[in-house]
């Protein structure tokens, strides 16, 4: 996915760099005359262009220890036989390094990539860490969004042994899922603890736990807060006393 990801940056980039690309203006190695410190960590998001979809939901957390996290989606035109969007998440982790005072280079598995920080926003930039040109070059450009660094609550949950987390909004909600149980509560009081049963279908794509008293559905779809904006990579939905709410939630993956 990520050589597709590079190939669509690189086709649209091609297309849309005018020939200024050579001149000391548009070099991202130069700065803009001013020696304030910019802003590289926080997390940032947008959908940028795609060869053969219509666009790619991305998004990337810059963490401060040099680390990152990359959510990327690609859109599909279709829906699947139950009408849900095949907008699979996948998730890589990995490593950044700062090349000077605005740009950073994120070092993937497969590849690398390049951003430069500007008023507040992530650029990405092309396969050759030049600024994209032209009339989509709006559309490489990262928006910040709040709430995605949550390490130390992860942490926190990974020692109690929890491998998956969720929540939503209106009411508020929360579900945690380790080995053994299924914990839901809502801001409302209701709660209840449950062991944990195998789950029917047990797919990559879908994991239903079905209960006496509750229903969790885990979908590996795109699932964006519909408060905070943030993207998560796992859509949940759960039934409880005849109510159903939805949300997003990730997998810890304890260790």
């Amino acid at each position: 996915m990520q050589k597709s990801l590079l190939l669509a940056i690189g086709l649209f980039a091609l297309a849309c760099n005018n020939k200024r690309a050579g001149s000391n203006s548009d070099s991202t190695n130069n700065t803009t005359g001013t020696h304030q410190m910019t802003k590289l960590t926080g997390t940032f998001q947008g959908t940028i262009p795609c060869a053969d979809c219509p666009g790619i939901n991305y998004q990337i957390t810059l963490f401060d220890d040099h680390t990152f996290s990359e959510l990327t989606s690609y859109q599909a035109k279709g829906m699947n036989v139950e009408g849900i969007p095949m907008n699979v998440a996948n998730v890589e982790n990995g490593t950044w390094k700062q090349l000077s005072d605005s740009t950073i280079m994120i070092q993937r598995k497969a590849d690398n990539a390049s951003f430069l920080a500007e008023d507040g926003h992530l650029l990405l930039l092309d396969p050759k860490g030049r600024r994209i040109e032209g009339v989509l070059a709006g559309n490489y450009v990262l928006n910040p969004v709040e709430g995605g660094d949550r390490r130390t609550l992860f942490a926190q949950k990974r020692q109690q042994g929890i491998n998956f987390t969720a929540n939503g909004n209106e009411p508020g909600w929360a579900l945690d899922i380790d080995h053994k149980q299924i914990y839901f509560h809502t801001i409302n009081g209701d709660s209840i603890k449950t062991a944990l049963p195998s789950p029917q279908p047990n797919s990559d794509s879908l994991k239903v736990y079905t209960t006496k008293n509750i229903t969790v559905s885990i979908r590996n779809t795109l699932c964006t807060d519909d408060m905070s904006g943030l993207m998560r990579p796992n859509t949940v939905q759960i039934t409880y006393k005849g109510k159903t709410y939805r949300g997003c939630g990730e997998y810890l993956q304890v260790k």
